[in-house]
């Protein structure tokens, strides 16, 4: 079933930029003078180098009024960067208010925390429009538009709205929710039909892919046809296909990272450790993370040896994450009440077996860290990758790895079965999966660990990127 395309364009391209490829996510990485940009940052500049591109987002500024908004265009090392100022109000409803105070509660399975308004929704499509209208200013015949995560989930339909006759494919780096969670979202109609007018939409696992493919067959009492590789949806006359592309890193970036200088405080911490069993844990402070349970069952492997205080150390980063938003600000104090518990049983007046650090630190830092550890704890309630888990894989030394502790409920578990697998809600089974790792022999930690690491080489972020390009490509087939 082939959706009508609507002709010319209804806006003339401001640059010569016929037949590229056109990303458009939140926010936009430019190249500077500063730290190393992250992986997916890194693919997509490449992506847009190598064919010749334009680079879509938020500038970062807000104007007061819709009608001062402005797209300013600047070009660097081959690629357009278009940075779009918003109106505040819009802004405010469409990032705090909808797709983070709505979308990403229901999307990590906590519909509880949304905070639906309809004025806030109506932000939200309106960004929407205006992004649109920004594509529609630049985009050409032949050329493709790569659309980036839960904040754009109406871009496709304006983008039809605005006549631009291109393949348009979303990627979504979020999970996606069961379809009766979906379903809670009281404009869930409305998106639905949405996501039905992009061409190709991109998702972390087959678990999402499936959710996602069934909640819109059902919505529309459409059809979902799992054909292997993709899901072919057909709801409301038009088609979807939806296939599973699980981002990754760039492990050679990363190992680089931890094998540069090394700073005085990174030198001090593994001068701290002493031949204790090391731990880590990397997480934004979001209620997603799992942190309050990770904590609980670092607490519960303690009292279950008091001795292991003394020659144990977790230590947890994380970042604090949009630190005014309520159900952000509980969770502080949950993980903060959680830690001093810790403290001021097993603390002692020379060292405590949990350093809980709400500060970002450098990735190079991080790196340095996590190679130095004997264990991860990866266990997020809800993730669509996590990164973490393949960085942690990656900077280790193959001959004598750490090993990794990973929630069944991170879209990593689907292809990393050989890290120990837990359910972060059962307590006692992290715990015993903290024990596990302690008492795992080199020979079995070797082996794991090659196998894990073959699956961070092969989705590597290039290789995330061309198989996402190809997945475009045939979609731009007619």
């Amino acid at each position: 079933m082939q959706r009508p395309r609507r002709g010319k364009l209804s806006a003339r391209p401001q640059v010569d930029v016929g037949g590229r490829l056109i990303a458009v996510s939140n926010r936009v990485s430019r190249p500077s003078g500063g730290s190393a940009p992250g992986g997916l940052a890194l693919a997509l500049g490449e992506a847009l180098g190598e064919r010749g591109g334009t680079w879509i987002g938020w500038s970062g500024e807000t104007t007061r009024r819709a009608q001062e908004q402005r797209l300013e265009l600047t070009r660097s090392n081959g690629v357009l960067y278009g940075l779009l100022d918003l109106a505040e109000d819009d802004f405010h409803g469409f990032y705090e208010g909808y797709a983070n105070g709505v979308l990403w509660p229901v999307f990590h399975d906590r519909p509880d925390l949304a905070d639906h308004s309809h004025e806030a929704f109506e932000s939200y499509a309106a960004v929407n429009r205006a992004f649109a209208r920004s594509v529609a200013s630049v985009a050409a015949p032949g050329d493709v538009v790569w659309v980036h995560d839960y904040h754009f989930l109406l871009l496709a339909e304006a983008l039809r709205e605005e006549d631009v006759a291109a393949t348009v494919g979303l990627f979504l780096h979020t999970p996606f929710p069961h379809g009766q969670a979906f379903r809670t979202i009281p404009e869930v109609e409305r998106i639905a039909r949405a996501l039905m007018a992009f061409d190709v939409v991109g998702v972390q696992t087959r678990r999402d892919a499936r959710h996602l493919a069934e909640s819109l067959a059902s919505l529309a009492e459409g059809s979902a046809r799992d054909d292997g590789d993709r899901f072919a949806v057909a709801a409301w006359g038009q088609s979807l296909t939806v296939r599973a592309r699980s981002i990754g890193i760039d492990p050679a970036a990363i190992r680089r990272e931890r094998d540069a200088a090394v700073s005085d405080e990174v030198r001090r911490y593994r001068e701290s450790l002493a031949g204790r069993f090391s731990l880590i844990g990397v997480d934004r402070l979001d209620y997603s993370k799992g942190l309050p349970q990770k904590l609980d069952a670092f607490h519960t492997y303690l009292r279950n040896d008091p001795d292991r205080a003394a020659d144990t150390v977790l230590t947890q980063i994380a970042p604090i994450s949009r630190g005014t938003v309520p159900a952000y600000v509980a969770t502080r104090r949950e993980v903060e009440t959680i830690a001093g518990r810790i403290a001021g049983q097993f603390g002692s007046l020379t060292g405590a077996p949990l350093r809980l650090l709400t500060r970002a630190y450098p990735r190079r830092a991080v790196a340095q860290l996590m190679a130095t550890s004997d264990a991860a704890l990866v266990t997020p309630t809800a993730d669509g990758m996590n990164l973490v888990a393949k960085e942690f894989v990656a900077v280790q030394d193959p001959k004598d790895p750490g090993v990794l502790v990973l929630s069944e409920f991170a879209g990593a578990a689907e292809d990393m079965t050989d890290a120990l697998l837990v359910n972060p809600r059962d307590i006692d089974g992290v715990a015993a999966a903290i024990d596990a790792a302690r008492a795992m022999p080199l020979a079995e930690r070797r082996e794991r660990h090659a196998r894990l690491a073959e699956v961070v080489e092969d989705t590597a972020i290039s290789r995330w990127a061309i198989r996402c390009q190809e997945d475009l490509a045939e979609a731009a087939q007619p």
